[in-house]
């Protein structure tokens, strides 16, 4: 009997390297285990013709407090592209209308004046009002480009605020859906991501070795 409590003593007595390396290693599989199960969903949905992959122009959304300077005889666009925007209060609304699997969402604005925050919000199947719940903000990947990451979600539509100030000039040329990207893309964590990835284990180890020394205290004492 003393024997099999000295065993069950000794597994739990691991080193706070062999932690750490444990940690991290595991954190590496689940990040490609991730990556693999995403990349078998997005196929999936693609093969079945339920992933859209296109640019949708102006001409194709529908807006709120959001229109060309063409609209109104008084508005002076910036110069004599048709696509300058205005929005005409701080809560402005671009509408795709449309059912599919999304990753990711690009829009393409120019803004003459900041814009505060750029917001999408979607809707899932059966939904009917947007909400705070279901809301990505957008990160900044190129002159005049906004990218939304949805993380993959089927979506019954989609709300771009493009500015939250009002009175923002923006030369808008429309958004896409599920842009092109290279398959390894999926792999690379982004900024947050990398936090996560270099953090977390060692939190994990650090907790994990906690947890060992109370339980290797506990089992201590005179034997029996």
């Amino acid at each position: 009997m003393a024997q099999r409590r000295e065993w069950g003593r000794k597994a739990l007595r691991f080193r706070p390297q062999q932690l750490l390396l444990v940690a991290y290693l595991l954190a590496a599989v689940l990040w490609l285990a991730r990556g693999f199960v995403g990349s078998a969903v997005m196929l999936n949905y693609k093969l079945q013709g339920e992933m859209p992959q296109r640019t949708v122009q102006p001409a194709e959304l529908q807006t709120e407090s959001f229109a060309p300077y063409s609209s109104n005889q008084w508005w002076t666009p910036p110069d004599d592209d048709p696509a300058w925007y205005l929005s005409t209060d701080s809560d402005p609304h671009i509408y795709w209308q449309g059912e599919g699997y999304i990753e990711t969402v690009r829009l393409y604005a120019a803004h003459r004046l900041p814009p505060g925050g750029v917001a999408l919000y979607y809707l899932l199947p059966g939904q009917t009002d947007y909400s705070e719940a279901q809301k990505v903000y957008a990160r900044v990947t190129g002159a005049g480009e906004y990218t939304f990451d949805l993380g993959g979600r089927r979506v019954s539509g989609l709300r771009i605020d493009p500015d939250s100030v009002g009175g923002v000039p923006t030369l808008f040329h429309g958004i896409e859906l599920n842009p092109a990207v290279p398959w390894y893309d999926r792999f690379v964590p982004d900024g947050g991501q990398w936090l996560l990835l270099l953090f977390g284990p060692a939190l994990a180890a650090a907790a994990a070795g906690l947890v060992q020394a109370v339980l290797r205290r506990e089992q201590s004492g005179p034997e029996v």
